[in-house]
């Protein structure tokens, strides 16, 4: 799921992701007799994708957009009709949970990450900001993302990253935590170093486009943004942290989100559900499809199989994660070397400028 207010970079990061289109730019673009109106209506658009990587390894993924979000003078409804989503997936689990005999053609439609960007302010937060994720933290994994950052110096990117951070301690906000004990309770010395460093990173500064160039050399696609003096690769880890972010969702974390939402969020919301008194979940008359949000159209780039057993269906989607694992785990290491030893150079000039500084003072 991508949250964010129009204009902050939600779709072409989505494209950008799944490198093809998923979201046309059109589509996302305000009238202006819709723009005029003080309160708007939040729309759910679900599009189910299916990825190839270069060693041909599949994953299918499930994208949400939330256009109209942050648009309107009061935005309360906009958070009940997310935060009604998230519910009513885990609602479905339990409902399925209390059959007697389960249906194996039950689709789980859990959210497994949330990718909430944030417009840089200089500010940190917003209150809209620290609202949405309070709302959400406790309903999926929620991502903190700074959208847009080419917009900004290394200077005024590194302030918004603080002040951020700062304020997400400030206000205790549930965001994702790569230094969960859940996360480092089986992970090994390469996951528990890998995970210091992507919680040092966030929140993730990234960056989109829509245009794709063909390396004549190489013939290598690259997305690229286009400036007056020049283009910038996206996917270039010392001027974004875009690939640090697509792998860590799509690789190094697929399954630890999925663990997480399921053994920790799934499982605190069902201990309220089944220890509330007032909780009809239960009862004769609920009915999953007439408790389900109302806003939201789904469209699908794969065909539909209704027919595939749900074991069936996870027993492959875990082999496939597993080859794709395997088949990226060097590139994972490389790229944290890379950030590594890009921030020891970075270190090593700043002790070079103290030094100077140093010397003329004497």
């Amino acid at each position: 799921m991508a949250v964010g207010q129009s204009g902050s970079g939600r779709s072409t990061f989505i494209n950008s992701l799944c490198d093809q289109v998923i979201v046309e730019p059109s589509s996302t673009i305000i009238s202006p007799d819709i723009a005029d109106q003080p309160n708007r209506d939040l729309e759910l658009r679900k599009s189910i994708v299916e990825l190839e990587d270069e060693e041909g390894v599949r994953i299918s993924l499930t994208i949400i957009d939330t256009p109209g979000f942050g648009d309107s003078i009061e935005n309360e409804s906009s958070f009940g009709i997310i935060s009604d989503y998230l519910r009513h997936q885990f609602d479905e689990i339990l409902t399925e949970e209390s059959r007697l005999k389960r249906n194996p053609r039950f689709k789980d439609g859990r959210v497994h990450a949330c990718l909430y960007f944030i417009v840089p302010t200089g500010h940190g937060l917003r209150e809209l900001d620290v609202e949405i994720i309070k709302a959400l933290g406790n309903l999926v994994n929620v991502i903190p993302v700074i959208s847009k950052s080419d917009s900004l110096t290394t200077k005024e990117l590194a302030l918004n990253k603080k002040l951020i951070k700062e304020d997400i301690e400030f206000y205790q906000l549930p965001v994702f935590d790569f230094k969960d004990e859940f996360l480092e309770s089986y992970g090994d010395e390469d996951n528990l170093e890998l995970n210091d460093y992507l919680q040092k990173t966030l929140p993730f500064a990234v960056m989109g486009s829509n245009d794709v160039v063909v390396d004549p050399e190489t013939k290598e696609r690259k997305r690229v943004r286009t400036y007056p003096w020049g283009s910038v690769n996206i996917e270039d880890n010392e001027i974004s942290d875009f690939q640090t972010l697509k792998n860590t969702l799509l690789i190094s974390h697929l399954n630890d989100m999925k663990d997480f939402t399921h053994e920790v969020l799934y499982e605190n919301y069902r201990t309220k559900a089944l220890g509330s008194e007032d909780d009809d979940l239960y009862s004769a008359d609920y009915n999953p499809s007439v408790q389900a949000p109302k806003s939201i159209k789904s469209q699908s780039t794969v065909p539909h199989s209704p027919n595939v057993p749900e074991y069936m269906e996870r027993e492959e989607q875990i082999k496939l994660e597993e080859e794709r694992l395997k088949a990226f785990e060097e590139r994972v290491q490389r790229d944290l070397l890379a950030k590594r030893e890009e921030l020891e150079a970075r270190e090593r000039e700043l002790a070079e400028i103290e030094q100077k500084l140093a010397l003329e003072a004497n």
